[in-house]
């Protein structure tokens, strides 16, 4: 019957039962649980509550394994308590697997939590269910820790699956304790390799909290898996030596993905240039590549434009254009995106002399303005009194080809109505063509013009009724006195 059970036959298990009343055996506690049990896996809930009346008819005392048998779980627990029956491990396990089931982690908690209270430890089926469901749910801390709690309980440890749902619920959340914990449980102790997925959201939170070698093994298990190499896989290496305080190494990586054929791009020192926040760093960093200069090895043009856009951040424009003129010296040609960077210092700075110097310099080396430095030099001009170039420079860029955005055309609105100049309503109209509708701050500012358009035009000509009007005009009091017609006159006798 036991066998039968087992297998979750449970017709079989009722003509065995049969059989056994035949021939007149008496059941025992046994009997019951494989009938329970094969009742139970075919959620006959009122068949197994049936035969639990009969057992206890039968003057047999269950015990917590015929309890959890039923599919009736608040029933059972209540009939427990009344039998006084104590809930063992399996009981637990039942429970806390039943209210995973329904999406209930608060219960599922409660019931593990009340288990461990009375010493007793889950099967390692239900640890793995309630560790990973706890991951997924997006809390990788609390899986973590009930990961811990369960291997210092139990002999047995949680299966690398489950160490695969914290790594990536702790990456998710950058939660670097969970991310190298199960990291080394999944690559270190099981072997496996994650996937390009959760390598590189392991990448993401190993750069935020400054660990390159741990992106750095993340790399090399992409490489296992014949990835082909991007920018996007080696900014975070760089991020991480920069927040590790590792300038040079951090320099280094963009000679390396030269070597995997891979450009860097401005956006892959984006690391780099946060952790030029002040003159020090900027100096250490120049210091740093005039060391490598020295030593034969090749400067890349990123490395220099982030010094030259560090200095521009700090509203150093000395130090950039210093940074632009000694460019030769390292082999290297400015090139659209070193030119935008300091414009925009001379935007900051109102420095239109040197931003036409700018320009020039562009037209010598044949590099054509793109969209941001149409705009970034409409800026300048609007930084001045006498502003008639920008719109020479709006229509040099449509001209081009570029669609001017929506801060063009409001920078432009805004300039008229300061300055009281009647173009502004043209720019606007402009800009409504161009499919931009104002924002809440420009609507406030052209209402604030046209409240005050109003108000002079009143203070200029009051209104007048006709009497008023006639004796401005005439100079004087002509015509007999007229009383209102509304008005009725009353005699008095």
């Amino acid at each position: 019957m036991s066998e039968a059970a087992r297998r979750a036959n449970y017709t079989e298990t009722l003509e065995l039962a049969a059989r056994m009343k035949a021939q007149k055996v008496k059941p025992n506690i046994g009997t019951y649980r494989s009938l329970m049990m094969a009742a139970s896996s075919q959620r006959m809930w009122l068949d197994a509550w049936a035969i639990l009346d009969d057992m206890i008819a039968f003057g047999l005392k269950p015990d917590a394994h015929n309890a959890c048998s039923s599919d009736y779980i608040w029933r059972v627990l209540k009939k427990m308590k009344e039998l006084n029956v104590e809930p063992d491990a399996t009981t637990f396990s039942v429970l806390i697997v039943r209210f995973l089931s329904n999406g209930n982690l608060e219960l599922a908690l409660q019931y593990y939590h009340e288990m461990k209270n009375q010493g007793l430890v889950p099967d390692i089926e239900t640890a793995n269910r309630l560790v990973t469901s706890i991951a997924q749910s997006g809390y990788p801390r609390l899986a973590d820790d009930l990961a811990e709690d369960f291997e210092a309980a139990s002999v047995r440890r949680l299966d690398w699956k489950t160490s695969m749902s914290c790594l990536g619920a702790s990456a998710e959340a950058f939660y670097i304790d969970g991310v190298k914990r199960n990291w080394q449980k999944v690559v270190g102790e099981a072997g496996m390799n994650p996937g390009e997925g959760v390598c590189l959201a392991v990448s993401d939170a190993a750069a935020r909290n400054g660990f390159p070698d741990l992106v750095t093994d993340a790399l090399r298990n992409m490489q296992a898996l014949g990835i082909q190499f991007q920018e996007y896989h080696f900014a975070p290496l760089i991020e991480a030596f920069c927040r590790r305080g590792d300038l040079e190494s951090a320099v280094k990586v963009l000679d390396i993905m030269q070597s995997y054929q891979v450009n860097p791009s401005p956006e892959t020192a984006s690391g780099l240039l946060d952790a030029l926040n002040g003159p020090e760093p900027i100096d250490l960093l120049w210091g740093i590549t005039d060391k490598l200069l020295q030593d034969g090895k090749h400067i890349h043009l990123t490395v220099l434009h982030v010094l030259i856009k560090a200095s521009v951040k700090l509203g150093d424009l000395q130090r950039a254009i210093g940074a632009y003129k000694s460019l030769p010296e390292y082999g290297a040609q400015a090139d659209i995106t070193i030119f935008n960077s300091l414009l925009l210092g001379c935007v900051t700075a109102s420095h239109r002399p040197l931003g036409d110097l700018l320009l020039d310099d562009m037209k010598a080396l044949q590099i054509k303005p793109d969209q941001e430095t149409f705009e970034t030099f409409i800026f300048l001009c609007l930084t001045q009194n006498e502003y008639e170039d920008a719109f020479f420079y709006l229509e040099e860029m449509k001209a081009a080809g570029f669609n001017p955005g929506y801060d063009v055309y409001a920078g432009l609105v805004t300039k008229c109505i300061n300055a009281d100049d009647s173009r502004y309503s043209i720019a606007l109209k402009e800009m409504q063509e161009m499919g931009h509708q104002p924002r809440m701050e420009l609507k406030k500012l052209m209402k604030h013009k046209e409240g005050g358009q109003q108000s002079r035009n009143t203070l200029r000509r009051p209104s007048l009724d006709g009497a008023a009007r006639r004796f401005i005009e005439s100079g004087g009091i002509e015509g007999a006195p007229q009383l209102p017609t509304e008005l009725p006159i009353k005699h008095v006798s």
